[in-house]
């Protein structure tokens, strides 16, 4: 005689937790013009130069370096366009209007803005205590659902871990208005979610 599937209960549970911002990211870009590529190379050190020198005590992180024909609206080629991506982190959430002013001073239109994020340094134990505040949300439901049916809770049999979620980069447009607001930004705080689905037995009350 073959053995009957035990019954079950299968909840999902979530659990937030928050924190302050303690720093901040930019993601950025700089481009630069030139009717060769020598030339086009050469403004784009020139550039990076100018964003290093702009931000004294930071270590601004490039990579990405290319370089590309440029067209006009006929398709013919007027010269080159080289590129960088460069990545500045700060410790002050709230100073993203301060650099990318000071940033757009310093390089002008060779300064692209594509995203604007701020962060939890350390966020593990965010992590972990989104995960514990899921996993008992989903016991509290199962223990609930278990009651209404006339049974008791069993142990886990199955368990799995749903996708983590944070705050996404600022968008381009919102990075523009921080540029133009000036120097205060205020920052949000960080959000972590974490997501768990739970199997658990369920049992004949004693």
């Amino acid at each position: 005689m073959e053995a009957r599937e035990p019954d079950t209960v299968v909840v999902t549970g979530t659990g937030t937790t928050t924190a302050a911002p303690d720093t901040l990211v930019l993601d950025l870009q700089l481009s630069a013009h030139g009717q060769t590529v020598g030339e086009a190379l050469a403004a784009l050190t020139a550039a990076s130069r100018a964003a290093h020198e702009a931000l004294p005590g930071s270590t601004p992180r490039t990579h990405g370096l290319g370089v590309h024909p440029r067209h006009d609206h006929q398709g013919r080629q007027v010269g080159h366009t080289a590129y960088q991506s460069l990545q500045v982190r700060a410790g002050d959430p709230s100073a993203a209007g301060e650099l990318l002013t000071r940033l757009g001073d310093a390089v002008g239109d060779a300064l692209g803005v594509d995203g604007v994020r701020q962060e939890v340094a350390s966020p593990g134990p965010l992590h972990e205590q989104a995960r514990e505040r899921a996993f008992a949300d989903a016991r509290r439901r199962a223990e609930q659902y278990a009651a209404l049916a006339g049974r008791e809770l069993g142990p886990v049999v199955r368990l799995r871990d749903g996708a983590p979620s944070g705050p996404g980069p600022m968008a381009a447009a919102d990075a523009r208005f921080a540029m133009a607001s000036g120097p205060t930004v205020q920052p949000a705080d960080h959000e972590v979610v974490a997501v768990v689905e739970v199997t658990w037995e369920l049992l004949a009350l004693r």
